[in-house]
């Protein structure tokens, strides 16, 4: 076995499929769902689902997602108008819904409020394949049935059924691909989807099973600088902190399965469950090569002549961090629907999600180069992107770096989310029909941190270790860091079993040959914190039609009691526990109108009232006290929830069954967003700091924006696509407001956080016969990603646009072959600090090529 799925992946899964599509039989009934292949198919499917959705909403299914070569949920879920992506190691991996951030959004799987495997609210959707998923929905207004814990958007990612089939049906995909910088192939992919339906007496019974295994390599290069001198002089580009190369090799495994059973009685009464996991794995190996020390001279030692800045002298750090991070999620839910009478329905389900990441193996070993003073370190800025260094060739000799540090975490977040629902609805006359119901959730999120550092007592060099040189990138060679072997070997020698240390911390024994750093208590036990909330909701809803008009409209009340337990360390290393908690109510109003106008176009109006609750760590009870200045750094269990009221109008024209046009624009008033600050004469926990860092509720802020949508398809099977969305707000910040170098001490305006202010997709494209092709754009305007101390030194990412192509040939009615190639244009990803002369981050990831075939029976 490899991390719960059999190495022989595929026959099992064939097996399996096997047993459900044959034993039974089906009844060949009127489909509930069309069943759709090809993109002008998926095309038409995902608009007649937006068209009908009492709330503005964009779709996209299952074989729409498989149009474009994308890896994981993310990635398809940009395909809509409105949403844009947080990347990492070029996959993306935060989704940000009409300028707002993860944090601000709500997901579900089947309906059923999502864990998140961080401690925060936001979903890491990188290591959700798409496979798994039958379609992908985010609503952009909100009735008074769903939960109110929204501001930008609310995502819902659906399973397959088995009615959306008739009969029997397996289909098995299989593909591997090649990466540019990795020179590596084996990266397999599989998927299966069984379903059958079986008639019993008195009802039919139907299941639906998808597996899902994936593994990629990715090999990226990276170069990053920690920051600049503050000033907008020639001598702005010159470094003040460090600059670092770094190499990357990762493998991450993605890991699913999805089970959905229903039985339908003949009486009316349906009875299901949806069972949802998903294993993600990231085994990752960190080479960085950094120049700190020399590069933090006073300005007054640095030369400038332009772009080149010469430093005094040169020293290096070299260090290498192997990590294996396990996370994953899980849902379930089971619920049955029953037809109490002619006239009342009652849906009745308990339902529950729990998330899990462990980073309980991750060592940093960090090796240090002598000062060279007889020679002098230039850095030429000529190229920002790619900054050119002249390192000295002693560098490139394992032996003249002396071991220096040995650091490891231990790090578990646990979130757990249950509870359960009653929802009637019943026709008050025969244009309006009535809903009301009650729901309890129970939300417990669980932090485990312990830092572990060591220092060697002998005088041990790279030389004595397993080491490798990297190579030259970027007109830079970095030279010997310890492997990833290398690096485990070093912290296999540190001690044998635990100690336990303050606060419940517990790292590796050290033997002799080895010391604390000192820095444990610091580090670990505000790490350590315990948060649970428990939401009581009830809402009442109508849905009225009047001739062409159709107005869903009601009230949602969700009553929050919350609480905090954490760890607080003083500066006399003594530890406390300290409990807090909190309750407050909140009434959710919402009204969405759709007028139809004539057979193809309709209006719709939204307008609704939600709320964020604060994030997990932003109120963490842990705190680390200074008694002797009365300083504290902690978090705050006193914000309230970030809310807003929220306004859509839009214009919906439905050219035809594949033909779409879509204009709107959407309006957002937010209250009590939430910043980091640094102040003086600090209330917090109830006494006045002399200096404090914590977290606040600040001022209101606006988001203005807009989306447009079209698609058509021609008779000579052209197709295109396009989506733009505009989104334009910003936030004023408090004077004390910390950012990534300080406090600063005006308050000061800034982009809302993350925001891309523009984002657009568009494709072109050809179906018809065999043949099924797509070509792709997806682009994202540049967005603050890191808060700074000033303007000039707000980290921000640029601008991003990436093209795909995918394609597929349909051999016979069971077979298709597909090829595809991710970022053709071999984009890359690019930080700076102020302006695009300021390097702070700057990533290579290559192309991948993609081949692979489906087959279904």
């Amino acid at each position: 076995m490899t991390n719960g799925f059999p190495r022989n992946f595929a026959p099992v899964a064939l097996a399996v499929a096997m047993a459900i599509s044959n034993s039974g039989y089906a009844q060949e009934v009127e489909l509930e769902e069309v069943l759709v292949s090809g993109t002008r198919a998926t095309l038409a499917n995902s608009v007649a689902m937006q068209r009908e959705s009492d709330k503005v909403s964009s779709v996209i299914d299952s074989d729409g997602a498989g149009d474009f070569p994308d890896i994981n949920v993310a990635e398809s879920l940009r395909r809509l108008p409105g949403i844009s992506l947080e990347n990492d190691q070029g996959e993306g991996r935060y989704v940000t819904v009409r300028g707002l951030n993860t944090d601000l959004n709500a997901m579900t799987i089947n309906g059923v409020s999502t864990a998140s495997p961080e401690n925060r609210r936001g979903i890491m959707l990188d290591g959700v394949p798409t496979d798994l998923l039958d379609s992908m929905t985010v609503y952009k207004t909100l009735t008074p049935d769903l939960d109110a814990d929204t501001i930008g958007g609310a995502v819902n990612l659906d399973t397959v059924t088995a009615f959306k089939y008739e009969g029997s049906r397996v289909r098995l995909r299989a593909e591997s691909s090649y990466n540019d910088q990795s020179d590596d192939a084996n990266n397999p992919k599989f998927s299966l989807l069984a379903t059958n339906r079986w008639r019993m007496d008195g009802g039919e019974f139907g299941a639906a099973l998808t597996l899902s295994h994936q593994n990629r390599r990715i090999v990226s290069y990276n170069n990053e600088v920690g920051g600049f001198w503050n000033t907008e002089e020639g001598d702005g580009s010159a470094l003040n902190s460090d600059y670092e190369m770094r190499f990357y090799d990762i493998e991450r495994r993605r890991q699913g399965a999805a089970l959905n059973l229903d039985y339908r009685a003949d009486g009316g009464n349906n009875y299901y469950s949806r069972l949802f996991y998903n294993k993600y794995r990231e085994h990752e190996y960190r080479a960085k090569w950094e120049v700190r020390r020399a590069i933090e001279a006073d300005l007054e030692d640095i030369s400038v002549n332009g772009d080149v800045f010469t430093y005094p002298f040169q020293r290096v750090d070299t260090e290498a961090r192997p990590r294996i991070e396990y996370r994953s999620i899980a849902s379930a839910l089971i619920g049955a629907e029953f037809a109490l009478s002619d006239n009342l329905q009652l849906t009745a389900e308990l339902f529950g999600s729990k998330a899990d990441q462990e980073d309980k193996d991750k060592w940093n070993a960090i090796f240090r180069s002598p000062e060279f003073d007889d020679v002098t370190l230039t850095y030429d800025n000529s190229n920002p992107r790619k900054p050119v260094l002249n390192f000295d060739p002693r560098f490139y000799d394992a032996s003249n770096f002396e071991l220096n540090a040995m650091e490891t975490e231990f790090a578990v977040t646990k979130d757990k989310d249950f509870g359960g629902k009653l929802d009637f609805s019943q026709a008050f006359n025969d244009s309006t029909r009535r809903s009301y119901g009650i729901k309890f959730r129970s939300r417990s999120k669980d932090n485990n941190f312990d830092f572990c550092g060591y220092e060697p007592e002998d005088d041990s060099t790279l030389a004595d270790y397993d080491n490798r040189t990297i190579g030259a990138y970027f007109g830079n060679v970095q030279g010997p860091s310890p492997t990833f072997h290398g690096t485990r070997g070093i912290g296999e020698t540190i001690g044998v079993g635990f100690i336990d240390l303050i606060g419940g911390t517990r790292c590796p024994n050290p033997t002799a040959a080895w010391s604390f750093s000192g820095d444990e208590a610091g580090e670990s036990v505000p790490g350590d914190w315990y948060s649970d909330e428990d939401v009581t909701s009830g809402y009442a809803m109508a849905t009225s039609t009047f001739n062409d008009t159709t107005a869903v409209y009601g009230l949602r009340y969700e009553h929050t009691k919350a609480r905090y337990e954490g760890k607080e360390l003083d500066s006399d290393d003594g530890v406390s526990t300290v409990v807090f908690r909190d309750k407050y109510g909140f009434l959710a109003p919402s009204l969405n109108i759709k007028h139809v106008i004539g057979d193809d176009r309709q209006l719709r109006f939204g307008l609704f009232r939600s709320l964020v609750r604060p994030g997990f760590g932003e109120t963490a009870a842990g705190a680390s006290i200074d008694l002797e200045d009365n300083e504290i750094s902690a978090g705050n269990p006193d914000l309230v929830p970030t809310k807003a009221w929220n306004a859509d109008l839009g214009f919906e024209w439905y050219m035809g069954a594949e033909t779409f046009f879509g204009a709107g624009i959407f309006y957002k008033r937010i209250e009590d967003a939430i910043a980091r600050i640094e102040a003086e004469n600090i209330v917090l926990r109830g006494q006045t700091w002399d200096a404090g860092t914590t977290y606040i509720n600040i001022g209101n802020s606006n988001i203005l924006g807009a989306e447009l949508s079209y698609q058509t398809v021609f008779s000579n099977g052209l197709l295109m696509t396009f989506n733009y969305t505009l989104a334009d707000g910003e936030v004023t910040l408090p004077a004390g407001a910390v950012g990534a170098e300080g406090s600063f001490d005006t308050a000061r305006k800034i982009p809302f956080f993350k925001q891309a202010k523009h984002s657009a997709n568009a494709s072109v494209g050809y179906d018809k016969g065999p043949w099924d092709l797509r070509l792709s754009a997806s682009y994202r305007d540049k967005y603050l990603d890191i808060i700074g101390g000033n303007a000039l030194n707000d980290r921000y990412t640029t601008n991003h646009m990436q093209l795909d192509l995918k394609g597929r040939y349909d051999v016979n009615d069971n077979l298709a072959v597909s090829a595809g190639v991710i970022n053709i244009n071999d984009r890359p990803e690019y930080y700076y600090f102020g302006n695009t002369r300021r390097l702070s981050q700057y990533d290579e990831f290559g192309r991948t090529w993609e081949l692979g075939f489906t087959y279904t029976f």
